[in-house]
């Protein structure tokens, strides 16, 4: 096995920016690609929703799923709840089991487009900068899913099931991974295998 690969989540970030998360689109590392997590501020840290990667900037990453859940093709969760993290399905979007046409999608942005407002103030980003080629950051997005997926009670259950990770495939060598944050990312461990 090689060196361990350090992955340094930055932020909190923001989709509208504010004092406390700055705007994803202009933070210092937005034209970089790499590793991100979707989380939401608890008192106790922040609980990741979603994990995913990019060979693109995360500025563009970013303004698409913006575009996606701001037309409510992403699940959508009862705001208040959500930001206590407990998920309360009220739309579930364009993907899985129960999935809308994109007009469906769109006709209800509009009735909901106080709650799509509400969550967007509620999410928090974080950014890991990544060099390098898209089978990695495709097993680190991948393991650090697992051990969120693995965690029992809130952090478990916070993840959306169905998700599809390219997980690190029986002939290829494993890599570690460090993680590291200024800020407490519950259940987000300081090293994984992928």
């Amino acid at each position: 096995m090689h060196s361990p690969l350090p992955l340094e989540f930055l932020g909190p970030y923001s989709w509208h920016g504010s004092r406390d998360a700055p705007s994803v689109f202009t933070a210092p590392v937005a034209s970089q690609q790499g590793i991100y997590l979707w989380t939401v501020a608890l008192p106790d840290g922040y609980i990741t929703y979603y994990v995913g990667e990019t060979g693109r900037s995360f500025a563009r990453r970013m303004a698409e799923h913006f575009q996606e859940h701001a037309a409510c093709m992403y699940t959508l969760y009862q705001p208040e709840q959500f930001a206590r993290g407990t998920k309360v399905k009220l739309w579930p979007g364009r993907w899985g089991k129960e999935k809308r046409s994109v007009a469906d999608c769109v006709s209800q942005s509009v009735v909901l487009a106080p709650q799509i407002s509400a969550t967007t103030q509620l999410f928090r980003f974080f950014l890991a900068p990544m060099t390098g080629d898209r089978r990695t950051r495709q097993r680190a997005e991948a393991c650090i899913a697992d051990c969120l997926y693995n965690t029992p009670g809130m952090i478990g259950d916070f993840q959306d099931k169905g998700i599809r990770y390219c997980r690190r495939k029986k002939s290829e060598q494993p890599i570690q991974f460090t993680v590291r944050c200024s800020s407490r990312l519950t259940g987000v461990p300081a090293a994984v295998l992928g």
